[in-house]
């Protein structure tokens, strides 16, 4: 069975889920109000930039491990 690989031109299929997880965090956790402002939170961050590129692999990384970066 062939694994699909990941690449620059799909990696965008996997940030969905991602980006809800990190949102629904800082909501949790009250750093953010409403979906809104914690998408927009996520979206403007540095860990978005680096989720964005496949080369960074930061795709692969829990939601833990995203949340604690984007604290840093």
């Amino acid at each position: 069975m062939n694994q699909p690989k990941i690449t620059q031109d799909n990696v965008h299929l996997l940030l969905p889920n991602k980006v809800a997880q990190l949102a629904n965090r800082l909501l949790q956790n009250g750093e953010a109000n409403d979906m809104v402002t914690a998408l927009s939170m996520v979206y403007s961050s540095p860990v978005y930039t680096k989720l964005e590129q496949e080369k960074t692999k930061y795709w692969w990384l829990g939601i833990n491990t995203l949340y604690q970066d984007m604290k840093q």
